[in-house]
């Protein structure tokens, strides 16, 4: 390690009589495969040399993701590829530099949201992972320290987009979680069919009951915990404060950006929606799902407007069949229904 610091502090010292294009050009591809610490202490240096060290570093991460070409079908969408990795890597080029985070947080929020339209959770974590958590305050105090004003819209809609991608990854994760540990159900001692047990099997096997309906009651009561976490993770996705999921809050000139709000809006709010129809149905809180249904029409929060048709009465069919677990009157809530599709 100590060569290569060396290495790289006569690289960095011969950059700086090169033209500034050039050194950018140069330091980008030999900075690139630089991993670890090594990268903060090339940072620094260059920084000591007056190095456009921001602007090389915005380049590698450029480069990276000129060159990344996803494969689903051989990578899958529930792994993190090679690829993948590498991006993410690039990615914290941009951290290293209290100066530079709104631009790490800006295109972080654009790799997340390219990661969750293609349904690849676990590398919009990753990202969102490697944000480090004092974000939001760093980019604050540099723009004040910067510009004496209050943050620009594009910075204010970065933080706000930040927010509603972690509410929305920390549901992913929270359903995960629950579909786990409903999966962990303990299983029940096998039953003696003959009944010829001796007294010291009846013992045994009592225990084994006794130590069963324990783990069973244990079970049950972390499912009622983990059903009313999960629940509330992807309320706070449906119902998101202030306008609702990926709304900005300043107007965005950004085109495409605007698009793909509304393309996760229109995948995401729906597949939250099933998802946390699944949870209450399976836990038998079918009165849940019919207060679910009043969000979904509420003109306050226009959820009805992420829906197709056929979402919309495949959601409506699930909140009539827990209205006949209720013994609810079906007939006029499906009269009502049809309605609003």
């Amino acid at each position: 390690r100590v060569a290569i610091t060396a290495g790289m502090e006569e690289v960095l010292y011969y950059t700086t009589h090169l033209p500034t294009s050039q050194q950018i050009q140069l330091l980008s591809q030999v900075l690139a495969g630089v991993q670890g610490d090594t990268r903060q202490f090339c940072v620094e240096f260059a920084v000591e040399c007056n190095i456009p060290i921001k602007e090389v570093a915005k380049n590698i991460y450029d480069n990276v993701l000129a060159s990344y070409t996803p494969d689903l079908v051989s990578e899958g969408v529930n792994n993190i590829s090679d690829q993948d990795s590498d991006l993410i890597s690039a990615l914290s080029w941009l951290l290293l530099l209290p100066s530079q985070r709104s631009t790490a947080l800006i295109e972080a929020n654009r790799l997340m949201r390219r990661f969750i339209n293609a349904r690849k959770h676990p590398p919009a974590a990753k990202v969102f992972s490697v944000l480090p958590g004092d974000t939001i305050d760093v980019v604050n105090k540099e723009w004040a320290e910067v510009y004496d004003v209050s943050l620009g819209d594009e910075e204010t809609n970065a933080i706000r987009e930040y927010l509603c991608l972690q509410a929305y990854l920390e549901s992913h994760q929270a359903y995960n979680d629950w579909c786990s540990h409903a999966a962990k159900r303990p299983d029940p001692p096998p039953a003696n069919k003959d009944g010829s047990l001796t007294f010291s099997e009846r013992v045994a096997a009592d225990e084994k009951q006794k130590s069963y309906e324990m783990s069973l009651h244990r079970w049950e009561q972390n499912l009622i915990l983990q059903t009313q976490l999960t629940r509330d993770k992807m309320l706070n996705v449906l119902l998101f404060i202030d306008g609702g999921w990926l709304i900005d809050e300043a107007e965005c000139s950004d085109q495409l950006r605007n698009e793909q709000l509304s393309s996760l809006r229109a995948q995401c709010i729906p597949a939250t929606t099933f998802l946390l129809v699944n949870v209450l149905m399976e836990s038998g809180q079918y009165s849940a799902v019919v207060e679910l249904s009043e969000y979904i029409a509420s003109e306050q929060y226009k959820l009805y407007d992420n829906f197709t048709k056929q979402e919309l009465r495949q959601f409506l069919d699930s909140v009539y069949e827990c209205s006949l677990m209720m013994n609810c009157d079906p007939l006029s809530f499906k009269e009502e229904s049809s309605e609003v599709v």
